[in-house]
């Protein structure tokens, strides 16, 4: 039993440094608090956040050109007043048609 444990002891003192290395290796692969699968998760969330950004730069360009149309075209406003508030002149009948196939 001794022999075996200065056996197992002198192999430990002779590759201590490697041992050092694959047990830091895999504190941080697996153990440590900030593992791969941490970072990786970070990642993933990093991309759908900088995608989710890009759209609403993209629908904020598209909100203000919106805007800047219906401040300056008065066909625009009342484009809008007619497809989104449902309003008509005094002389005009409006027929809402529902599509039931959506």
């Amino acid at each position: 039993m001794k022999a075996n444990a200065k056996i197992i002891w002198s192999y430990i003192l002779k590759f201590k440094y490697v041992i050092a290395v694959l047990v830091f290796a895999v504190w941080i692969t697996f153990i440590d608090q900030t593992n791969l699968r941490f970072k990786s998760k970070l990642k993933e969330d990093l991309e759908y956040l900088k995608n989710k950004k890009a759209f609403y730069k993209e629908e904020i360009r598209k909100n203000e050109t919106y805007y800047k149309d219906l401040t300056t075209n008065p066909d625009a406003k009342e484009r809008l007043a007619r497809e989104e508030y449902y309003m008509h002149k005094d002389n005009e009948d409006v027929f809402l048609i529902v599509d039931e196939g959506k």
